[in-house]
């Protein structure tokens, strides 16, 4: 599945479930699962609540992350799949290391 499969199939899904809403619920749900990505890897780190399965709780949370923002972006009108092969396409010609005032000439 690509990002835009997913922002297709979840759009009537979220439609169907949760009716016409502001666009600013699924920002703040994203918000929220990032919230659990770092309580997940924090407890991991920390090795503490071992009962708990930390790596399938930062899976769920980043996979969550994904969903809420294709939600997100189908609100706004934003074509994800687009969207992040334009800016990466622009991100991944950075250079850090060798221009570390602007990452690139």
């Amino acid at each position: 599945m690509n990002l835009r499969t997913l922002q297709e199939e979840q759009a009537p899904w979220v439609l169907r479930n949760f009716g016409k809403r502001p666009s600013y619920w699924p920002l703040l749900g994203a918000v929220e699962e990032l919230g659990e990505l770092a309580h997940a890897f924090l407890k991991r780190e920390q090795g503490i609540r071992i009962t708990e399965n930390h790596t399938e709780d930062i899976e769920d949370a980043v996979a969550d992350i994904i969903i809420y923002l294709a939600d997100f972006c189908q609100a706004e009108g934003i074509d994800l799949q687009s969207t992040v092969e334009r800016v990466w396409g622009e991100v991944k010609k950075r250079d850090w290391k060798k221009h570390p005032e602007k990452g690139q000439e």
